[in-house]
């Protein structure tokens, strides 16, 4: 018959077995961590194939790809063919796209755009790098290889100074049926690289190239997965829903980002980001115009930006994979 144990051993037994069901509890803690991340790990990538590009005007606008020939609507063959008329273009029309992001700030002719890779450091969990990103002007993985968001510039033409919309016929929606999201990651990025009053030389339109400002769109903003949800609460204890939900903040990269890197949950508070305000930012299928910016009397040329925001909570794996289409459409006030 077996010993009867004391009391002392029984206790000594009992705060074993809260020590070991906490180590148990600390590892499930720190495995769950690592499950879902706001920032694709470095070989998961969302595909746009045959991605739709539209920009259209409404009355008293006209839209060019070389600030030579102009109409009322853009297309994405227009953009791949700019360069016949526009032998400076720096178009990048890749058809794969990567986390990248940005504080809005621009510089020259660009806007500041950070590739971001993460990778696993053993029991630390995932930390972030960044790479400061350059332009070339290209189309389709193969000549785009390395370049991780779409840029190109248009030519707007205004016969008087006045404010430009957004108007409620543009989106980014999700063209595939099974794999939803990474819509809700989309950002749309606007930098003015100035105004000519001369609308007789298109090559002097096309020379313009010093940032004066700009504006990023978030779309979709009010309607998250599941997954993103979980990440919103998760990584930044926020808390959302899949929709209805109020604009998420967020903060950009604002430099690069070297060595071992931050860790994925600690970018709220590294210096090497900067808290992103939208100047537009709208709710999934609305309808209502949003102002975008005063425009000046002459042609402006535009540099159009488009990629998946990395820091937002939606840029997680389960939405690689989705096509998405994106339409423009700018108006008069």
């Amino acid at each position: 018959m077996p010993r009867k144990k004391t009391k002392k051993e029984l206790e000594k037994e009992k705060r074993r077995k809260r020590t070991i069901l906490l180590l148990i509890l600390l590892l499930l803690t720190g495995i769950l961590g690592t499950v879902t991340y706001a920032w694709f790990s470095s070989n998961m990538k969302l595909t746009i194939d045959a991605m739709d590009i539209n920009i259209d005007t409404m009355s008293g606008i006209q839209v060019s790809v070389d600030g030579i020939k102009w109409s009322n609507n853009v297309t994405k063959d227009d953009i791949v063919n700019a360069y016949k008329t526009y032998p400076s273009a720096t178009n990048q029309l890749p058809e794969t796209l990567a986390g990248c992001s940005t504080d809005g700030s621009a510089s020259g002719k660009t806007m500041n755009m950070f590739y971001g890779d993460t990778r696993l450091h053993g029991d630390e969990g995932y930390f972030l790098t960044a790479t400061k990103q350059t332009e070339i002007n290209c189309v389709g993985d193969e000549q785009c290889q390395g370049k991780h968001y779409i840029a190109f510039d248009i030519f707007i033409l205004l016969n008087q100074d006045t404010n430009l919309v957004v108007t409620g016929e543009s989106f980014v929606n999700n063209k595939s049926e099974e794999i939803q999201g990474g819509e809700n990651s989309a950002r749309i990025g606007f930098v003015n690289l100035g105004t000519t009053t001369d609308t007789v030389n298109g090559v002097g339109a096309q020379s313009l190239g010093n940032a004066t400002g700009s504006v990023i769109w978030e779309p979709n903003y009010d309607t998250h997965t599941e997954h993103g949800v979980e990440n919103a609460q998760k990584i930044y204890g926020i808390t959302t829903s899949q929709t209805g939900g109020q604009r998420l903040p967020y903060k950009g990269i604002n430099s690069e980002i070297t060595g071992k890197g931050v860790n994925i949950s600690a970018t709220d508070s590294s210096p090497y980001f900067t808290s992103v305000n939208p100047q537009i930012s709208t709710p999934k299928g609305f309808t209502t115009d949003q102002d975008m910016a005063s425009f000046s009397r002459g042609i402006t040329k535009l540099r159009i930006y488009f990629w998946l925001e990395g820091q937002d909570v939606d840029l997680e794996n389960k939405v690689s994979g989705g096509q998405l289409e994106f339409k423009l459409e700018m108006a008069i006030k």
